[in-house]
């Protein structure tokens, strides 16, 4: 789904790169330590490891967005915070007399344990996608409660000369498919709007592969649109790509407004397993006599410019008494819902199918032929 990590930059490609604390101890709130890794972060752009464009240091991590020069993207950032956590240690490890001068938070910390082992990185696709991350950037601080306006922030770049003018004209963008991500972590319904986009030439992307974005949308909408919106709209603008999201649900007629919106939510709750959700569900499905039912799904398309985009599918059918099937991770009530003119539940049929039927195939074919549409013309 991503370019290969074997691709390490060296050609002008930058990386929003993520770095953690071991354990996400909160190390670099103490502000001799936050200004000792800008001073690190500033030295090795001078000594030309990588172009600087945009940096942050929180508390339990730090955010770069970085060009690679003299050596690959792995090897700069092993660099760079091995040497970060041999300053800490020789600076504020010192004992002094019987006393150590380390802050109580690091004093039980070795340097070589400083940092988790990886870091995440993410390739820069596109201008917008640059400028994208660097307002994330520098939003951090804001978004942590650390201050009120980005500026006031003193370990970031916002107020410091950096290569991002430089690196603004001269980024290279590596020979890709147009990056698309799919705003959900559900297993299922990735896969089932993967496999009816699988034919055009784009890049997948999911939450998975962003794992910076900690936070989740609120989904306060009062209708499937207005929540995959909602959804759409807090990743677009979060990671600065092409993002389609998805609010989708089903009716019952037997239960009138109880599902609908609510439908991961109902019953068992959200923290229930797919296995006890679909019990309860069945439980109290016992009890009534109509088993009508339709699924409803729109999708969310925010576009490369920003535009939003909605498309609507809807499945009618009958709940059946009991699973009559296997089903996707997180979607177990395909196992006991059978579309009209079908003789098996969703997760009974095909995988053509199912995308011809059910209302995610439907909403997904619909998208499908818009951005057919929009890549013809690029």
């Amino acid at each position: 789904m991503r370019l290969p990590r074997g691709h390490q930059g060296q050609d002008g490609t930058s990386f929003f790169v993520t770095t953690v604390t071991e354990g996400r101890k909160k190390i670099f709130s103490n502000s001799s330590i936050a200004k000792l890794v800008v001073e690190m972060i500033h030295d090795y752009n001078r000594r030309g490891h990588y172009w600087l464009s945009e940096y942050v240091v929180m508390p339990d991590h730090v955010h770069l967005l970085i060009a690679p020069k003299e050596k690959p993207l792995s090897a700069c950032m092993h660099d760079l915070k091995r040497t970060i956590a041999q300053m800490i240690h020789e600076k504020f490890h010192k004992s002094v007399g019987q006393e150590r001068s380390c802050p109580t938070d690091l004093c039980s910390v070795d340097h070589d344990q400083l940092w988790q082992h990886s870091f995440h990185d993410i390739i820069i696709r596109s201008n917008e996608h640059r400028e994208a991350l660097r307002h994330y950037i520098h939003q951090n601080p804001v978004l942590a409660g650390l201050c009120e306006n980005p500026k006031d922030y003193p370990f970031s770049s916002i107020n410091q000369e950096t290569d991002r003018h430089f690196l603004s004209i001269g980024a290279h963008y590596p020979d890709a498919r147009p990056p698309l991500l799919i705003a959900t972590s559900n297993r299922g319904k990735v896969q089932e709007l993967s496999g009816v986009l699988s034919t055009l030439p784009l890049d997948i992307l999911t939450p998975l592969d962003l794992p910076y974005i900690e936070e989740t949308p609120q989904e306060s909408g009062s209708t499937f649109e207005e929540n995959a919106l909602e959804k759409a709209r807090f990743f677009s603008e979060r990671s600065g790509l092409p993002t389609v999201a998805d609010d989708s649900g089903i009716i019952v007629e037997a239960l009138g407004e109880e599902l609908g919106l609510h439908t991961r939510r109902w019953g068992a709750g959200p923290a229930a397993s797919d296995a006890e959700w679909i019990d309860f569900f069945l439980k109290r499905m016992r009890k009534e006599k109509n088993k009508r039912a339709r699924f409803v799904c729109v999708l969310a398309y925010v576009d490369p410019l920003g535009a939003t985009h909605t498309f609507e599918g809807r499945c009618e059918g009958i709940i059946t008494p009991t699973l009559e099937a296997d089903y996707l991770p997180g979607l177990p009530i395909s196992a006991c819902f059978r579309p009209d003119g079908h003789s098996a539940v969703f997760s009974a049929l095909t995988i053509e199918q199912k995308n011809s039927t059910s209302h995610r195939g439907k909403a997904a074919h619909s998208l499908k032929k818009h951005l057919q549409d929009q890549l013809s013309e690029t």
